[in-house]
């Protein structure tokens, strides 16, 4: 009777250890960083964990900083998996640049790096990725196939015995170099500086980067309003680009492909954009305004930091000048400038407000122009010649004249 007493409580025994086991649970803590790098956490990740089978056993979202926990998790072997929908940035073409070396082999990837560089997500980084950074993303404004954001599958067993459970990494796709700081969505301020250009029906903007003497990579995006002005021709101090022109936007990318650093002079344009007024142009100031998205790289694929200085396009100057000389007594010269096509009336009064004489009225291009009055028959005195035109931005400019004999 002992010995099937005894039999009977090493079986229940048996059988209450291995139900205890096979219930076992606990918490699985953890972090999700931005390119592993502890000031970087990223919040709002939704993270799934994933048994062997396939079955979704728990969610969890980090907190603002980076931090996760599941809750009674029964002991096994798991795969965390992560997505999220906050912003994502930090690409630029330093990131194309970082890249075009790797695929040279002069740079070498962490594995981090290689995850955020494989932008059409098919598990390796290939030129393909490369002129999808270049051209898709920069150029044509299209969204990577990888999607905004990649994360690194995490893997682990949890035992009887404390788990560590590694630290997951995530990255914006495209971002190489880690530059981005999750939940800072804010780009940085763009500094530019406008000097006043004269309009005129065919004009140029000269846009200079100030504060740069080398660079190996360039990204520039430069809105413009489109419904006034017709763009003719680009042309880049560091030559040919990569450039898309579209909706108001001028989208150019460019890659020192010599694998080094270009020279950049800053006492001349970064690029030139020529330019004409259309049909709709009512008139006022053209701004072309460069985009917060614009920046330069070096050869470690970081930023540098540079400022703008380009023209504003006006109609407030005058259009009129002084004749000269003056005084004169037999001929002088009357030199006007027309912002685009009109009738052009140019007329001479005394300081009765008489008119004494129509010395231009026609139709004329845009332009200047530069006509020789003749005093002939006029006695000495002082006179007013006005410039007036017709259309929208209508010209009435006075200047006086004195005729000596």
């Amino acid at each position: 009777m002992k010995t099937k007493f005894t039999t009977l409580i090493l079986t229940l025994m048996a059988i209450f250890l291995f139900s205890s086991q096979s219930h076992a649970q606990t918490d699985v803590s953890g972090l999700v960083l931005y390119h592993f790098k502890p000031n970087k956490p990223i919040p709002s990740v939704n993270l799934s964990l994933i048994d062997t089978a396939g079955v979704v056993v728990a969610t969890a979202v980090t907190e603002m900083n980076g931090t996760y926990t599941f809750t009674n998790v029964p002991y096994g072997t798991y795969t965390m998996t992560a997505q999220t929908n906050i912003s994502s940035g930090g690409i630029t073409m330093g990131d194309a640049f970082l890249m075009f070396l790797n695929l040279c082999n002069v740079y070498t990837f962490t594995p981090i790096q290689e995850l955020a560089a494989d932008v059409d997500g098919d598990g390796t980084v290939t030129w393909t990725d490369y002129w999808t950074v270049v051209i898709g993303w920069f150029v044509q404004g299209y969204p990577f196939p990888v999607g905004p954001w990649t994360f690194e599958d995490v893997s682990f067993t949890l035992t009887g015995t404390k788990t560590n459970v590694p630290t997951m990494g995530g990255s914006s796709a495209g971002d190489v170099n880690g530059t981005f700081v999750p939940s800072t969505r804010d780009l940085p301020r763009i500094e530019a500086n406008y000097t006043i250009k004269q309009a005129s029906n065919n004009f140029s903007v000269e846009i200079y980067a100030k504060d740069i003497t080398e660079t190996s990579a360039m990204g520039l995006v430069i809105n413009y309003p489109s419904s006034m002005v017709d763009v003719s021709n680009i042309t880049c101090q560091l030559g040919e680009t990569n450039m898309a022109i579209e909706n108001g936007q001028i989208r150019l990318s460019w890659i020192n492909q010599s694998n080094g650093s270009a020279i950049v002079n800053p006492d001349l344009p970064i690029l030139v954009i020529n330019a004409k007024t259309n049909s709709s142009y009512n008139g006022n100031d053209i701004k072309f305004e460069v985009d917060p998205s614009s920046h330069f790289s070096n050869y470690q694929g970081e930023q540098i930091n540079t400022s703008y200085t380009l023209p504003l396009i006006t109609n407030t100057g005058s259009y009129l000048a002084a004749n000269y000389p003056n005084p004169f007594s037999s001929n002088t010269n009357i030199t006007y400038f027309l912002p685009t096509d009109t009738k052009v009336n140019i007329s001479l009064y005394n300081q009765q407000g008489q008119l004494i004489q129509v010395v231009r009225d026609a139709a004329e291009n845009a332009g200047t122009y530069s006509i020789v009055f003749e005093s002939n028959g006029l006695e000495a005195g002082v006179y007013y010649y006005t410039l007036k035109t017709t259309g929208i931005n209508a010209i009435n400019e006075t200047k006086r004249m004195i005729i000596t004999r």
